[in-house]
């Protein structure tokens, strides 16, 4: 009796383990990674952190207070799909009070989304004294919130 309560256990351990092995194979295929940049973007004083999301083949080159952002590898010739830079206050000033004046204008995760000259641009305050813009060249409003979703840009403290 005893030999055959030691098989028993001895294959209940061994089902349970295949069954854990084989649910956390699943789970590790399930996690989807993200692929990321981070930089330090200062112009003038007006200093942020900006983490760029580069999942799906995108990529970014960051310079003094900008950040350029691509829909594909980095290569020369290739123009960035949407730029992100810091502002000053009188330049985020002007270019709030052209996005007031704008017909298309839309609030959007805390900043506004408007048309200017034909362009999409997203404008937004970042804590207290720190100032962003993201440009888009050649997006309509859906396309330009999937972009504005790539950064997540923070005042840097």
């Amino acid at each position: 009796m005893k030999k055959i309560i030691a098989v028993a256990l001895t294959a209940i351990i061994v089902t349970a383990s295949i069954a854990f092995a084989c649910f956390a194979d699943s789970a590790k295929k399930n996690v989807k990674t993200r692929q990321t940049a981070t930089a330090y973007l200062d112009q003038e004083g007006n200093t942020v952190t900006a983490k760029m999301d580069l999942t799906g083949g995108y990529s970014c080159d960051f310079a003094r207070g900008a950040v350029y952002l691509y829909d594909q590898e980095d290569k020369e010739g290739v123009p960035c799909v949407a730029m992100g830079i810091t502002l000053d206050e009188e330049v985020y000033n002007d270019h709030m009070k052209a996005a007031k004046e704008a017909k298309d204008c839309t609030e959007y995760k805390g900043g506004v989304m408007y048309t200017e000259e034909g362009h999409m641009r997203y404008l937004c305050r970042i804590g207290d004294k720190a100032y962003f813009s993201i440009f888009a060249e050649k997006a309509n409003q859906k396309q330009m919130k999937a972009l504005v979703d790539r950064f997540n840009v923070t005042p840097d403290n």
